[in-house]
Order: structure tokens, then sequence, then C-alpha cells
């Protein structure tokens, strides 16, 4: 009888975890607060343009060496991925405003074969850039020594955050295989969610 329980017991927990993740699963984790900067079109993004879609957001740099690439190419992934998902966008936030200007940003996502049909490359004043990455999505910034003119090394977070179609914060993911799956999966779960 209570072998019986203990497989039942497994049977059940085994089609829990299989079941699909919904968007309930997900937690809401903070609210973007209202921006305004400017992208690689030169043309104003806020947070407003990112109600009603799921996006992706990091933080980089074009001059980096060490990290920017690899976050740059898990997203350019992930954007692969995910062609499905039609609410689906990417942002990737300039931590360096002094020198990644609208027309840089545009140079780099085309070098880099970046498609730009649902990517924005923001950028904006450096108040402006250090309130929306620290006090909005919440990520770590380096002080101002850290992004002196021509400094080659900006510290900056290397996570990704999972916003929803409210410009609500729905996670925090690391730039590894296990940390792009798992985004990709609540980027899903929130999708379903999403009213077309």
């Amino acid at each position: 009888m209570r072998s019986e329980a203990l497989a039942l017991g497994l049977l059940a927990a085994l089609a829990l975890g299989c079941s699909k993740r919904t968007a309930d699963d997900v937690p809401v984790l903070g609210q973007l607060p209202e921006f305004t900067l400017v992208d690689q079109d030169q043309q104003a993004f806020d947070r407003d343009r990112m109600v009603g879609g799921i996006w992706v957001s990091a933080f980089v740099f074009t001059h980096c060496r060490s990290t920017c690439p690899r976050l740059t190419a898990h997203m350019k992934g992930l954007q692969t991925r995910v062609s499905d998902v039609p609410t689906a966008g990417f942002l990737s936030v300039s931590v360096d405003p002094r020198n990644d200007t609208p027309e840089v940003l545009k140079a780099y996502m085309q070098k880099n074969g970046l498609d730009e049909s649902n990517w924005r490359f923001v950028t904006g004043e450096e108040a402006a850039i250090r309130a929306v990455v620290v006090d909005g999505f919440k990520v770590g910034l380096g002080d101002d020594d850290s992004q002196a003119a021509g400094a080659e090394e900006i510290m900056h977070s290397n996570s990704f955050v999972l916003v929803d179609d409210r410009a609500q914060i729905r996670g925090y993911y690391r730039a590894n295989n296990d940390g792009i799956g798992d985004l990709e999966r609540d980027l899903r779960a929130l999708a379903r969610g999403t009213p077309p």
C-alpha cells in the first residue's frame, strides 16, 4: 500500500514537472519607471513603446571586447529561435553614451548582422542611462571612473532582463546556455498569456 502511494506521488510529481510553464509561474519583480532614450534610427524610445510586447533587455557597449560580444551573440541567437513569437522584442541599452551615438549603434548593428525588425539599441544622456539601468532595470553599472572617456571596460551587468507586456520586470537570466534556456522558456510562457 505504501509503495503504491509512493508510486502515485512520483507520477504526480513527474506530470507536474512536464506541464508547460504559464505566465503565472513567472513572478513580477518590479515595474519599469517612465524613461525616454533614443534608438539607432534616432527615434525616441520610451517605456510606452515596450507596452504590449515581451522584451529581452541587455546592457552593453559597442567597443567592449569582453562580455558584450557574447551577450549580443546570445541575444541574436534567441531572436532567431523565437521568431515565431510576434510579440517578442529585443532591447540593448548602451552603458557608454559618451561614445555610443545613434550613428555608432546603427553601424554596430549592421556590422554584426543584427536584425533591426524587432531590436532597438538605445542611448541617451548619461544621467538618463544610469537612471534606466540602475533604478529602472535594477542592474549594476560601474561608477563614473569606469565610464571615463576612453575607458576600455565599463563595469555593467552581464544578465538579461525579461520585461512583460505591461513593462514589468519578470526575470533576470545569466548569459550561459542554462540561463538562455530559462529565458526562452519564460518568454514563451509570457507570450502565451499575452493577447495578440
